[in-house]
């Protein structure tokens, strides 16, 4: 059985209007992930963030979503991993990246941010890599200098069904890896074609 205790949505949730944006693909995987379970989210003010929790196999994970602008994640995960004494290393933080394509997923264990402005201020807030995450492919756009209203601008209809899709696959590989262990969620979600 793995130890993850948390698994963290990164987004811009303190304002409805980027709801469904690129940018928040990690909370719309985490509300997705709460939904199957039937459960929602409530505010918690101490913790700056929307927390709820699920049940994998007799094992409680909490649901987190920070209530601040994707950029500023760190101090929120950081309040909310103190108040529960949980390690970064039981942690799974789950984010948009614009290295994949829409419709590809990886896991990740460690290493740099790729750029990733969130995941930035959370290894900086931390002062560490050591901890696990869920990539979600977004795309790029030809012109680097479009990046900002890229990333917060909504998916075409085809890039949001291949989105939609991935992350339906990509729960049967969260699963694997909170009842097995991680190199065989790695297996699972890395060696299948899971764009529809």
């Amino acid at each position: 059985m793995n130890n993850i205790k948390i698994i963290v949505g990164l987004g811009n949730n303190i304002d409805k209007k980027f709801f469904g944006t690129r940018h928040n693909v990690g909370s719309d995987y985490v509300i997705n992930l709460a939904k199957k379970f039937n459960k929602k989210f409530k505010k918690i003010k101490k913790f700056h963030g929307y927390i709820s929790n699920i049940t994998f196999y007799n094992h409680k994970i909490i649901l987190f979503l920070p209530d601040s602008f994707i950029n500023n994640s760190g101090k929120s995960i950081f309040t909310i991993v103190n108040f529960y004494k949980i390690n970064l290393s039981n942690i799974l933080i789950i984010h948009d990246d614009i290295d994949f394509l829409p419709g590809i997923i990886r896991f990740k264990y460690g290493g740099s941010s790729g750029g990733h402005n969130g995941i930035n201020d959370i290894i900086k807030t931390f002062n560490s890599t050591l901890f696990y995450r869920l990539r979600i492919g977004v795309g790029h756009p030809k012109n680097k200098m479009l990046m900002n209203n890229f990333v917060l601008s909504y998916p075409t209809e085809i890039e949001k069904k291949n989105i939609d899709f991935a992350i339906k696959y990509s729960i049967k590989a969260l699963f694997i890896f909170v009842k097995k262990n991680y190199n065989q969620a790695v297996t699972f979600l890395h060696t299948k074609k899971i764009i529809g």
